[in-house]
């Protein structure tokens, strides 16, 4: 520090300036979405088919239904779990996978946590969208969300003998595992760390991912997250607890909302720094501007969402973007159905954009939880992927299942709203839009993204049909 004082103390005032502008524009440069990559449920296996059912309004949980063969169905009639997996929404072919792709050995292949198999394949779809290719002499980090492992559950319900055991199923169900797997398996060189703050691990990620690009300790981040239901346990607590919607939809914001529908999904987004984006490659989705992570340690319990936390990561958010609340006219909500989560987080948004009284520009809310259900520890990177296409495309989709307001939100008094169809972007003197993602233990994230300016609209690349084979060990059937 002294050496540093005395650095400055020895430059004029113009190269005053000039150090603290480049330090300024370091800090604060737009980090360019370049590349995306998804699997969701109801076949939702690219950018272009998510917007497109954005668009269409489509439901993926509208009708429940039958639990899926990673599940043996011949026993369902035996679990007493069959009900409630049935009633969540599921991604189809987590059990194929191309390892020759990966130069990984297939008996490896075998043991490795669907939720690392997903990712990888994501990673390397989402560069491809990017137009990234050749990464050799590249920095290029990896920050992935992932809170649960269960895959090795099957094994002990089952029973497994020593024979059984593999030495793969250490790095193949390790969460530490997860990001290294993707720079292993990409043959990528950079900072890789994965993240787990629950449903707020890829904002979180997002969060770490801005500053190491801006301090240059990466060029390129690969950011992304997963989560499988891969044993029952989980939706029987949350069943006991009161959280999932007995009618199987998931209704943010609406008077009808009784609570929400587990689903499953894996996202992936490619990052750069804004200037570093050339004429070559495809133009940005969109480009962020700031982030924000809090914790609301002084509350009455974990799992409690104080309205004070809530302003607090968006007022953060706001101010390291240097945006105007009033700027902002969409922000894509947390609300996964809960009626009294939905009613706190309206409440502490339109606080947070200064949306309190009526007469102000006015700002809409949506989930695309109402599409999708609930993915969890992935619905923040379906939160930012909507966004990203939203903010190129230039218009906000409908969200679905909004019939009825929520009486217990004060609309009259708040200049919120929810889009009950497809509109075109307000006008506004920028394009921009927040999105929430709250975890469960109380870690709270949020992000602004602004529209890239000149790019052309972009739907993302389409990858094609599932592919692979079959490999999933026979002791992973669950009756």
């Amino acid at each position: 520090m002294k050496d540093y004082i005395e650095f400055l103390n020895s430059l004029s005032r113009e190269q005053l300036v000039l150090t603290a502008a480049r330090q300024h524009a370091q800090e604060n440069q737009g980090i360019a979405v370049v590349g995306m990559a998804c699997r969701f449920p109801g076949g939702i296996n690219d950018p272009g088919a998510f917007w497109a059912a954005l668009c269409d309004e489509r439901v993926v949980p509208a009708e429940p239904r039958e639990a899926p063969p990673r599940w043996n169905p011949a026993a369902q009639d035996l679990s007493p779990f069959a009900g409630l997996l049935a009633r969540g929404v599921h991604v189809e072919g987590v059990d194929l996978f191309e390892p020759e792709r990966f130069g990984i050995d297939e008996e490896e292949a075998r043991y490795l946590d669907p939720q690392q198999r997903l990712l990888l394949t994501c990673a390397q779809q989402a560069l491809t969208d990017a137009g990234i290719g050749d990464t050799s002499g590249r920095r290029v980090g990896v920050y992935t969300g992932v809170s649960t492992v269960e895959f090795p559950f099957a094994h002990l319900r089952n029973g497994i003998g020593p024979d059984e055991l593999s030495p793969y199923m250490g790095t193949g169900n390790a969460l530490s595992a997860t990001a290294a797997r993707i720079a292993t398996g990409l043959r990528l060189n950079g900072p890789v760390l994965t993240v787990d703050t629950a449903c707020s691990s890829a904002l979180t990620a997002v969060h770490l991912a801005v500053p190491a690009l801006r301090r240059g300790e990466c060029d390129i981040a690969v950011v992304g997250a997963c989560h499988l239901q891969l044993a029952p346990f989980t939706s029987v607590v949350f069943d006991r607890a009161g959280m999932l919607s007995p009618t199987g939809r998931s209704r943010p914001f609406a008077k009808d909302a009784d609570g929400h529908v587990r689903g499953e999904g894996c996202g992936v987004l490619v990052l750069k720094r804004l200037k570093d984006v050339t004429p070559d490659e495809p133009g940005p989705y969109a480009v962020i501007r700031g982030t924000a992570l809090w914790q609301q340690g002084d509350r009455v319990a974990m799992t409690a969402t104080p309205v004070a936390a809530q302003r607090r990561v968006m007022a953060d958010a706001l101010r390291a973007a240097r945006v105007d609340p009033l700027d902002v006219r969409y922000v894509e909500a947390q609300a996964n159905g809960s009626k009294l989560g939905g009613v706190i987080e309206a409440e502490s948004t339109a606080a947070a954009y200064g949306r309190e009284k009526p007469g102000a520009p006015p700002l809409y809310l949506g989930s695309c939880k109402a599409n999708l259900g609930y993915l969890e520890t992935a619905s923040g990177a379906a939160s930012l992927m909507k966004v990203a296409l939203a903010l190129s495309h230039g218009e906000i989709p409908a969200q679905p299942g909004f019939d009825l307001p929520d009486p217990d939100i004060a609309w009259d008094r708040l200049s919120i709203g929810v889009p009950r169809k497809r509109m075109p972007w307000p006008e506004s003197a920028r394009r921009v839009a927040g999105v929430s993602s709250f975890g469960f233990t109380g870690t709270n994230a949020h992000v602004l993204m602004e529209a890239a300016t000149g790019a052309p609209p972009r739907s993302g690349s389409s990858s094609g049909p599932v592919a692979g084979r079959r490999l999933w060990p026979e002791t992973h059937v669950w009756s």
